[in-house]
């Protein structure tokens, strides 16, 4: 298991990169602190090879006395700056252990650096879309700044329609017969398909298999006295092997069943009845006499009826709206003057001040 000397940086006066194994700053000579942060810089992972200096990195970490401040190795039974008894002044440095992205490279704390990110630049092309957004919000909030106008109403409009249907005798197919259906046939046909296994063919696949385990660095281990090892984990080896195995070979098999072809009465679309104008006399068009409540042949299935009306706003722009029955014949009259409103800033038409009882739509 290798094992690397670290570093560390002075708080007292700023020197940088001292080397871990050293208990004082190499330019001022104050002790390590018992919140230093031991790192690896990138590029310098000096592997320990000398004898004597492992039995140091192994001996475990340092600890800093209550007493007097001053940092002493894990073998040191009593502090060599005051003499304090190592059981009675101990605080001792943590041991951590970091993944491999994770890895202290400068004095920063080890949590920060573990989240902090490099700032990623926008480039040109960000930039002109963080630009575009801004200029889009700015153009959406000027333009829902708006002032009241009146604009005339220059036409109604108004459409009724009546959808009739007929009571016909009509022939039609089915699995079942229904009430008050008259057969006309009935013959076998297929109704769905059943999927079955015919055989089987043999195939052959890869897969994996776990051949055993072996270890890897996974990271680093602070030792707690300047110096850090490498890091173990386990994992699975797998390899590959050829497999036969039997893949199924399925057939569509249809399944007949009684179908029916029959006459049954059913109501039908006839034909639609409407009436349209552009005056304050809405009115539904004539029905044939054949189409009253004693004639169970043909009935009225629904009525529908639009109503619309244009205005001109003040670049003389006509707009069309719908709205229902109360609102049009109540509220709308040609050259009657409405209140909407108009962009203060851009100038455009925005919509009705009654918006909330019309519906702005497209025509001719």
């Amino acid at each position: 298991m290798a094992v690397y000397v670290g570093r560390w940086d002075c708080d007292y006066c700023g020197n940088i990169g001292n080397l871990g194994g050293h208990l004082h700053c190499s330019q001022c000579g104050s002790s390590l602190p018992d919140d230093v942060v031991f790192y690896m810089p990138r590029g310098l992972d000096t592997e320990v090879t000398d004898e004597a200096e492992l039995a140091i990195a192994k001996e475990g970490a340092n600890w800093v006395c209550t007493f007097c401040s001053n940092s002493n190795r894990n073998s040191y039974k009593a502090c060599v700056s005051c003499g304090a008894l190592k059981g009675t002044s101990e605080k001792k440095l943590k041991v951590r252990e970091f993944s491999k992205n994770a890895v202290p490279r400068s004095s920063q704390p080890a949590q920060k650096l573990a989240t902090k990110e490099a700032p990623k630049s926008k480039g040109i092309f960000g930039k002109i879309i963080v630009f575009i957004t801004i200029l889009g919000f700015s153009y959406f909030g000027l333009s829902q700044i708006s002032t009241t106008i009146e604009v005339p109403v220059t036409g109604i409009e108004w459409e009724r329609s009546i959808e009739t249907e007929e009571f016909k005798l009509v022939t039609e197919e089915s699995w079942d017969l229904p009430k008050g259906g008259k057969t006309i046939k009935s013959f076998e046909a297929i109704h769905h398909y059943d999927s079955r296994v015919v055989g089987y063919q043999t195939k052959s696949r890869t897969v994996q298999e776990a051949a055993g385990t072996e270890e890897y660095v996974c990271g680093k281990r602070d030792l707690g006295n300047g110096y850090f090892e490498d890091k173990y984990c386990t994992r699975t080896i797998y390899r590959d092997r050829q497999e036969q195995y039997e893949d199924p070979i399925y057939q569509e098999f249809p399944i007949y069943k009684t179908k029916y072809q029959y006459e049954i009465y059913r109501w039908k679309p006839h034909e639609n009845y409407d009436a349209e104008g552009s005056n304050k006399q809405p009115k539904w068009a004539e029905l044939p006499d054949f189409i009253n409540k004693e004639n169970q042949k043909f009935r009225i299935n629904e009525e529908r009826e639009t109503y619309y009306f244009s205005i001109k706003d003040h670049e003389d722009k006509t707009h069309w709206y719908k709205s229902d029955f109360d609102y049009w014949n109540d509220e709308i009259f040609v050259r009657k003057t409405l209140k909407a409103k108009k962009s203060m800033v851009f100038g455009f038409f925005q919509h009705l001040e009654d918006e909330d009882k019309v519906i702005s739509v497209e025509r001719n």
